[in-house]
């Protein structure tokens, strides 16, 4: 109650749900509410408290920079970006998103050929469904793709965070068809691989670019509960169950004659809200350990910069929820407590909230990265960290150059010095 008390109050307050204030509050108020609502796992109330904590410290960091009251809906949309600023973000968005996703197909395609040697295996349809099975065993035994996989493959991300600026800014019908292209490469990655994250990553990122714009836009006025979002999002979420139940297939079958579909109750519920549980679990028992400064939270960085190898799932201990599943995904808070203590945390909230309630009231390109970082960070935040995976990284980082960099008007000659 206190959850849904705080987000509502924010969205009063702010007059959208997108605000970053209110948007903390949906997103963890309809997850904790899921889990209490939909299934019988322990939750501790020590570990709902520090949820609570931590909202109000992102909400309170926000509401430094962002202020309290609500923007005016009377003043001026989109139009008057200075410096044409909309058009720059749609022609930019939508071409470096194409190119980025023929590139992540071209690497679709290399891993599909790739995997189908490594096997010694065919393009029948049993062999090419059963690819997914001896993935994911050699991934879990240590074993990865190998680089050039990985680098042609990563650049999925940057693909579909373009596609959702291009979305939210199409000026043509044509190019609102084409931003959806990076899902394809995303879904052929899954599918070899068998991994649910490679989809869900990448609808998380074509989500953030496209509520952000719509925010920044609209100066905060966004309606996010239109009807056709709301179907929109209820036909994605269908998608994804029937995405979810076919990876799991994947995942257990060995070849053989035929194939059938395996649904798995307790398995979907663990995916699904496991992570709250497990989380209150270990935050009632265990003892917290020296700062780890960052070496969870950034365990993707601290993998690439060789600091800290990445362990496969980040934990290898697993939580026993109620009916025997195990899971190892304790929410972000977690890594936040390991890394910098629960002090620690709630002050990691506050700086948080105040870089994105900053963001929320300029219009430029680092407001617009900044305020879509943050809708994927807190979407993410009951899985895990963004931080975790490079290729999210890179897919800012790509974005900040795609949409930022000046370039120089056509015709435009510089004088050179001249020597006197």
């Amino acid at each position: 109650m206190v959850l849904i008390g705080l987000a509502i109050a924010a969205r009063q307050m702010r007059g959208s749900w997108l605000s970053p204030a209110a948007f903390v509050g949906l997103i963890w108020a309809s997850y904790v509410v899921g889990c209490l609502l939909l299934t019988d796992y322990e939750v501790y109330p020590a570990g709902l408290w520090v949820i609570v904590l931590f909202v109000f410290s992102v909400q309170f960091g926000t509401m430094m920079t962002e202020g309290v009251s609500g923007n005016s809906k009377g003043e001026p949309g989109a139009e008057d970006f200075e410096g044409n600023t909309l058009l720059i973000w749609s022609d930019r968005s939508f071409t470096f998103g194409v190119l980025f996703a023929l590139i992540a197909t071209a690497g679709a395609v290399y891993l599909l050929i790739f995997s189908l040697e490594k096997y010694s295996l065919g393009f029948s349809p049993l062999e090419l469904l059963s690819l997914g099975h001896l993935w994911s065993v050699d991934r879990y035994s240590g074993e990865v793709e190998p680089w050039p996989v990985r680098l042609s493959i990563m650049w999925v991300y940057p693909a579909v965070l373009l596609g959702g600026v291009s979305f939210a800014t199409a000026r043509r019908r044509i190019n609102k068809y084409m931003s959806f292209a990076p899902l394809v490469p995303a879904f052929l990655i899954g599918a070899v691989f068998a991994v649910r994250a490679v989809l869900l990553f990448s609808v998380v990122c074509w989500l953030s670019g496209f509520v952000a714009v719509r925010y920044l836009a609209n100066r905060g006025t966004y309606a996010l509960f239109q009807k056709r979002f709301v179907a929109s999002m209820l036909a994605l979420m269908v998608c994804g169950f029937a995405f979810f139940i076919a990876i799991d297939t994947l995942r257990v079958f060995e070849g053989g004659d035929d194939v059938g579909l395996r649904f798995d109750a307790p398995r979907i519920y663990k995916y699904f809200f496991g992570s709250v549980p497990a989380f209150s679990s270990w935050f009632h028992f265990a003892r917290i350990p020296d700062p780890a400064f960052g070496a969870y939270t950034f365990s993707g960085v601290f993998d690439l910069l060789g600091i800290k190898q990445r362990q496969v799932g980040i934990y290898s201990e697993m939580q026993t929820l109620a009916g025997g599943e195990g899971t190892n995904i304790y929410t972000l808070l977690r890594e936040l407590i390991e890394d910098f203590t629960l002090p620690g945390a709630s002050l990691f909230g506050v700086l948080l909230g105040a870089l994105a309630g900053n963001a929320s009231r300029l219009r430029s390109t680092n407001s617009l990265l900044v305020l879509a970082g943050y809708y994927a960070f807190l979407i993410f935040s009951p899985i895990t960290s963004l931080f975790t995976y490079n290729g999210l990284i890179l897919a800012w980082v790509t974005a900040a150059f795609v949409l930022g960099y000046r370039a120089r008007p056509k015709g435009l000659v510089t004088a050179r010095p001249v020597a006197v």
